[in-house]
């Protein structure tokens, strides 16, 4: 059990590392991001991104599963982008899914967090 839990996280990291590499995301932004994840995404979205995070129970429509292929294929990175920027309401989704203004001075960490949705579909 403890190896497979390890090789499960190695290769979360190495995905993590590809994706960062690909975009060529500063470290710090990839941190920041993975902070904001577990801070902000997670609470709606959860750690895996299936939409079963704590505060999801009452929410109406229930949050994404990030992770739905069919859905991963149907949006650009530009998409994604954007609605981690500007919230669900900007592209006539749920205003439930919040905006984070903060994040727009930001487009490394944004660009991380991408890649963090990209990864729990695979991709």
């Amino acid at each position: 059990m403890r190896a497979r839990i390890f090789g499960m996280a190695v290769a979360a990291l190495a995905l993590a590392g590809v994706a960062q590499a690909a975009d060529n995301i500063p470290a710090a932004a990839v941190t920041e991001a993975d902070q904001i994840w577990t801070t902000r995404c997670a609470l709606c979205h959860g750690a895996g991104g299936k939409g079963d995070g704590p505060a999801a129970a009452p929410l109406n429509p229930k949050p994404r599963d990030l992770g739905d292929k069919k859905w991963q294929s149907s949006v650009d990175d530009k998409h994604i982008e954007l609605v981690i920027v500007k919230g669900g309401q900007a592209v006539n989704l749920s205003p439930m899914m919040a905006a984070n203004p903060d994040l727009e001075s930001k487009p490394d960490v944004v660009k991380a967090l991408r890649a963090k949705v990209r990864s729990l579909g695979g991709k």
